[in-house]
């Protein structure tokens, strides 16, 4: 058991390193994501050359210093968000790793799943400060399309945030 004492935290780093250079990789902040989680949000479609794309109203009429503010919002939150993802896919792994064991340490395993209880709300909170910055920085008219998308659930980060 020695050896899994130092695999752990070397695979929590290693994870960790993983998760914050794709979020620096990643092209274009908020549009990978949005197609990551199914974003279904009814937009109004507009035909480019050769192209159609779903934007939302709100995200049509956003002037460039809103735009730069999305972005780096967008890309705080995919890089905080891939380091908890990260932590709770590693706590799975320990939990599977407790639950196989013979005269398995049902008190580590229970510790466990408080951690990734805490990590999920960890999750949900920052999910829902970047929901209240993001309306922060939009004007009266914009938040209607954007609180449109969020009240009905197609905007929500569960399918897709906004």
């Amino acid at each position: 058991m020695g050896k899994n004492h130092r695999i752990i935290p070397m695979s929590i780093l290693a994870l960790i390193a993983c998760a914050t250079l794709l979020s620096a990789q990643m092209n274009g902040p908020g549009h990978e994501h949005d197609k990551k989680m199914g974003k279904t949000e009814k937009t109004e479609q507009h035909k480019g050359p050769g192209m159609e794309m779903d934007t939302p109203r709100w995200k049509q009429t956003l002037t460039e210093e809103q735009k730069m503010k999305v972005d780096k919002m967008h890309l705080e939150l995919k890089k905080a968000m891939n380091i908890l993802e990260s932590k709770m896919n590693l706590k799975e792994v320990e939990m599977n790793n407790f639950a196989t064991q013979d005269n398995a340490d049902t008190k580590a395993l229970h510790r466990a799943i408080d951690e990734i209880m805490e990590l999920k709300k960890e999750m949900m909170i920052k999910k829902y400060d970047h929901i209240i910055e993001m309306r922060s920085i939009l004007t009266p008219e914009q938040r209607v399309s954007f609180d449109l998308g969020l009240s009905s659930g197609m905007g929500g980060m569960h399918q897709g945030h906004h």
